[in-house]
């Protein structure tokens, strides 16, 4: 008798342990991918838009005779973000996840409300912590409608987050782990690129698509207020928070002509706080590596580096002249002084320093790996 116990319990457990009850065939589930939230004042009601796809969707477009991507975007409206969804799960007619949520598009005038934006996101247990938020001052269908290369749905900065070149924003899109944990720190202010629409640069079929692309981004925070900075305001940022390996380096002569184009390979940095006085100043050192592209007059290796070494100084003075006048620390200095230098971070704070507004000194040093020839000149 125990040895026929011995024998029942395992196989009862095995049979538990192997059944499906649960199961759902990966046909019968659609998918949110992206979603677009906007904020109407004067309803006090926030406007939920997504894109659903199914797994067989993508894969028909993965084969050689493969249509343009059906794009389904549902919208709903409620007092909540999850009460906005709720009413588009109403009239979906497959079962809708949010397990394969990647991007999470937040329209400008509903930045105010991204405290509440993120709180309901991320008590949902299937949205994942690595889903990127950026801001868009587009209409958020136009966003989640535009069009993609190739008829893939992955072909579009939706969907593909790691940027290389000249597409990378000033800014890279912030995770939602990311921004959690800086959106309520006092000494920092965090930057959600911007998403605008090229409606000139492409023609596909006689037509001109409109593709996704960056340009400039917006400060949130807890404690700032949202404000705009356009990509040229924002040039200096790439230094820091950006990393700007593929990106063109202008160069230009004493004429202000154009000289040259390098690419930039590599890039290190360090910011420090000087303590001098009441207040102190800050010292920036920027290490940059990069190559010749492009080369339009006879010039030598140190004329090359003086002149590069000159836009990239001018690019960091302009965007400590666009926090001044924006007043907001787009290079978060403030929060170089919080991680080393607390207690003066705290008395500075409470006589209501503007830290972006405290003088910088800037050393640049450029190193040209290689020419593209065996010779400069």
């Amino acid at each position: 008798m125990k040895r026929f116990k011995a024998i029942l319990i395992p196989a009862m457990c095995a049979c538990l342990l192997t059944s499906c009850w649960d199961e759902h065939s990966i046909q019968e589930t659609s998918y949110f991918t992206a979603i677009g939230i906007d904020y109407l004042a004067n309803k006090e009601q926030f406007v939920v838009e997504a894109t659903l796809i199914t797994l067989s969707d993508v894969a028909k477009t993965e084969g050689s005779n493969s249509k343009a991507f059906p794009t389904y975007v549902g919208k709903g409206e409620g007092e909540s973000v999850h009460l906005a969804l709720e009413n588009i799960y109403k009239s979906t007619q497959l079962l809708p996840s949010l397990e394969h949520l990647m991007t999470i598009v937040v329209r400008d005038r509903a930045l105010p409300k991204l405290g509440e934006i993120m709180d309901s996101m991320n008590r949902s247990r299937t949205v994942r912590y690595n889903i990127d938020i950026m801001a868009t001052s587009e209409p958020i269908q136009d966003v989640l409608q535009s069009d993609t290369f190739f008829n893939s749905p992955m072909y579009t900065f939706l969907y593909r987050h790691q940027i290389k070149g000249p597409a990378k924003p000033p800014h890279p899109p912030q995770s939602m782990q990311t921004l959690v944990r800086e959106y309520y720190d006092e000494s920092r202010t965090s930057l959600l690129p911007n998403l605008a629409l090229d409606r000139t640069s492409w023609q596909h079929g006689g037509k001109k698509p409109n593709y996704l692309y960056y340009t400039g981004a917006y400060t949130v925070g807890a404690h700032v207020k949202s404000k705009y900075a356009d990509e040229t305001e924002l040039k200096g940022s790439r230094w820091f928070y950006s990393n700007p390996e593929g990106s063109y380096l202008v160069l230009r002569d004493d004429r202000g002509r154009m000289a040259g184009v390098l690419v930039v390979s590599d890039n290190d940095y360090r910011i420090r706080f000087v303590k001098r006085g009441d207040r102190g100043r800050f010292a920036i050192e920027l290490n940059v590596e990069a190559y010749i592209n492009e080369l339009h007059v006879k010039a030598d290796e140190e004329q090359l580096r003086k002149w590069a070494t000159a836009v990239i100084r001018e690019e960091v003075d302009t965007t400590l002249g666009a926090s001044k006048a924006k007043q907001a620390d787009l290079l978060n200095l403030e929060n170089v002084i919080y991680r080393s230098h607390v207690r003066d971070w705290k008395k500075m704070k409470a006589s209501g320093e503007n830290f972006y507004s405290l003088p910088c000194d800037i050393k640049v040093s450029l190193r040209i790996k290689n020419t593209g020839k065996l010779k400069l000149k």
